[in-house]
């Protein structure tokens, strides 16, 4: 009995162990990644599946690792990943936001094409309005309107729909962190937890790019030592372009 408690506990303490270690990967990688002017990350729950590194090392890059370490574990690039993926909500990473929404999580992966509209009167006292716009829900445009714009027709009405444009920019510039949904790997660490490879995606959307990183600890600091299996995607429409396409949900 005291050797099976022992088993456990042995077992609990290297999965706590393992889940710090992913979280100070992961946080410093998100630090370095996501742009300072960001109050927070959009975060994908669901891990990406780790990618086997296809960039094969040049001989010139192995000697530069070995001059830095000598005990480099060369053969730790070509670790074949498990198809393994974890839910995110059961970590603690810093300044993140998980993605809830089920359509863009499932399906799409990257910020909704469609933002929901609130209509205020057009002469809207400016502080009240200001802080209906400060206090609003993602993905929702406070939207002035004069009495007689028909809320449903929006597109036809050239002065309501310059407005819509405009409101939909101003947002975008405003709230950055709603415009990229950042997708991270489950990490894979060396023997003697010095290196890690993880893999990187930021999805915009209409375009998106990410790489395999190897990273380095140098006294508790995560480093990108180089990059492998660099990737980007591209989103395109038959009629319009995509960074054109903006639908609306009435409130």
């Amino acid at each position: 009995m005291t050797r099976l408690i022992f088993i456990l506990l042995l077992i609990s303490s290297l999965s706590f162990g393992q889940k710090t270690d992913i979280e100070e990967l992961i946080n410093q990688v998100a630090k370095a990644e996501v742009p300072e002017n960001f109050k927070y990350y959009y975060l994908v729950p669901k891990s990406l599946e780790q990618e086997k590194i296809d960039d094969s090392l040049k001989n010139y890059q192995i000697r530069e690792l070995k001059i830095f370490d000598k005990h480099f574990p060369e053969k730790f690039i070509n670790t074949e990943p498990k198809k393994e993926m974890v839910n995110w909500e059961n970590y603690n990473l810093n300044e993140s936001k998980l993605v809830s929404d089920e359509n863009n999580y499932n399906n799409t992966l990257s910020p909704p094409k469609t933002k929901k509209i609130k209509f205020v009167k057009y002469n809207i006292d400016q502080n009240k309005y200001d802080s209906l716009v400060d206090n609003k829900e993602p993905y929702t445009l406070i939207l002035k309107k004069k009495w007689y714009w028909n809320k449903n027709r929006i597109w036809k009405n050239k002065r309501l729909y310059a407005e819509f444009i405009e409101n939909w920019k101003m947002d975008d510039k405003n709230n950055p962190e709603e415009t990229i949904y950042y997708h991270f790997s489950k990490p894979i660490f060396s023997e003697n937890k010095r290196y890690a490879i993880l893999s990187f995606f930021k999805q915009r959307r209409c375009n998106g790019n990410g790489f395999t990183g190897l990273y380095r600890n140098d006294h508790g600091i995560w480093k990108k030592v180089m990059e492998f299996n660099q990737i980007s995607s591209k989103s395109y429409s038959t009629h319009i372009r995509c960074e054109e396409i903006r639908m609306i949900d009435y409130e």
